[in-house]
């Protein structure tokens, strides 16, 4: 195969009379070049363009079969790569399918995603919910399905853990994930070796100011069943997790790996997702036209692209049921299961058995540790702060120190604030009346004078 790393395009012309000199043996050489000397080279072609000009040539014919790297197209194929040390760089990508058996749901299984369970809200359309504009109109839908995965303690499943052991073996060149629930983490694979492509939980900004928050303090604005909102006096704004929605670009970190990782990956393992969001399902065709392919999914038609163009030039994602199929495996399990299959394959199976029993014995201990610790703490945090909110003098113009991240000082409304409420309240009372030509203190001043006369008939 032609190694594209290296190779510089040049001006076609000169290329094609140096290719029939060399061919006739013509000593001509020197004239031919002197007579396109003062041409200036055509500029080198991106990655993007040379995989599209590689691909297009595969696909015409150009090229010859790349060479089949599996003894079987199978998963027991996949099983002797591995655990015969053929590959060195496997990098997994991972969608909502690997946490499901953690607890948490994913977004397009009927009945069970999220998806299906948004008709209280009465979003736009579906993905509504994840867009970054919706979210600054009305954060209440995003924060009602999100609280429970914020608060929840859920552990890693097996599957995550058999990544995990992929790293541990020294053959994971990274983990590429659209999950937002920091499992990976929490199953103790290295923040160097991961790829949260959508972000994280971990802390929160304000959208309009971008003071930062840490994910206890927003839990606990959660736990009171608030809408965290920025404490600044005067700021208004949300407070959103450092996730990616809808209509905002992917990390730059992201790109910066595709480019480095996915042209050496010598294995892929895609786990769970449906390969539907984009630019994440587009990194399949990514890994070079030897690359095994591994798709343990519950579906197999997810993975296939419809639109003719995208087939035209992409090819349609994995080729599974095609003839000339010498690389793509499909297994329809859930991943737990698929991992733990593949994990017996390779001999691994006693060890990751072991590995989940005493990761989760270790969570166990630690969530339970936490919740006495909380419980205990609280009412101490608050006869603290009860204390000090009455020896201590506050300036009006100074907002208090916080003496803990989870405190959450309520915010102080601007004057501004105040007149839009009360302005508000009086449209909604108008409204309600139906009187559109009343004067809206007419009603106060009437019951402001029943009151007096009342109050003076008493006073006599």
């Amino acid at each position: 195969m032609t190694d594209f790393k290296t190779e510089k395009i040049t001006d076609p012309e000169n290329v094609s009379n140096h290719s029939d000199i060399e061919s006739s043996g013509s000593t001509e050489l020197p004239q031919a070049v002197s007579k396109n000397k003062d041409k200036k080279p055509e500029r080198e072609l991106t990655k993007s363009e040379l995989f599209l000009r590689e691909y297009m040539a595969r696909a015409l014919g150009l090229r010859p079969p790349p060479k089949q790297i599996l003894s079987t197209v199978n998963l027991e194929g996949v099983a002797k790569l591995i655990s015969e040390g053929k590959v060195k760089k496997v990098i997994t990508m991972a969608g909502a399918g690997i946490s499901t058996s953690a607890g948490i749901p994913d977004f397009r299984s009927k009945g069970t995603g999220v998806y299906y369970n948004l008709d209280q809200f009465n979003l736009p359309d579906p993905q509504a919910l994840f867009s970054i504009s919706y979210f600054k109109e009305n954060p209440v839908p995003y924060y009602t399905v999100r609280k429970e995965l914020l608060l929840g303690n859920y552990k890693p499943t097996p599957c995550h853990y058999f990544i995990r052991m992929l790293a541990e073996k020294g053959v994971l060149l990274r983990h590429f994930t659209q999950n937002i629930d920091g499992l990976e983490r929490v199953a103790g694979i290295d923040p160097d070796l991961l790829m949260e492509a959508h972000g994280s939980n971990q802390v929160g900004h304000c959208i309009e100011c971008s003071k930062e928050y840490t994910n206890l303090w927003i839990r606990d604005c959660l736990k009171r069943d608030e809408i965290p909102k920025c404490t600044i006096e005067c700021c208004t704004g949300t407070i959103r997790p450092d996730t990616v929605f809808f209509g905002e670009p992917l990390p730059k970190r992201f790109s910066e790996l595709v480019d480095q990782d996915f042209e050496q990956c010598d294995l892929l393992i895609v786990l769970g997702t449906s390969l539907k969001v984009q630019p994440f399902a587009s990194l399949i065709i990514k890994v070079p036209e030897e690359t095994p392919r591994l798709y343990i999914n519950l579906e197999k038609n997810a993975s296939e692209a419809k639109h003719p163009l995208t087939i035209l030039v992409f090819g349609g994602g994995f080729k599974f049921d095609d003839e000339d199929n010498y690389r793509d495996v499909f297994l329809e399990s859930a991943c737990d299961d698929g991992c733990t299959r593949l994990a017996e394959l390779i001999g691994w199976k006693d060890e990751l058995t072991n590995l989940v029993a005493s990761e989760h014995a270790r969570l166990d201990k630690e969530f339970l540790e936490e919740a006495q610790k909380e419980a205990t703490e609280l009412p101490t945090q608050m006869s603290h702060q009860l204390s000090i909110k009455a020896d201590t003098k506050v300036p009006a113009n100074q907002i208090p120190m916080k003496t803990n991240p989870r405190e959450s000082p309520k915010q102080k409304p601007c004057h501004t604030e105040k007149k839009a409420e009360i302005s508000k309240a009086t449209i909604t009372s108008v409204s309600a009346s139906g009187s559109s030509n009343q004067k809206p203190g007419n009603d106060k001043k009437k019951q402001q004078t029943k009151l007096s006369t009342k109050h003076m008939k008493t006073k006599k």
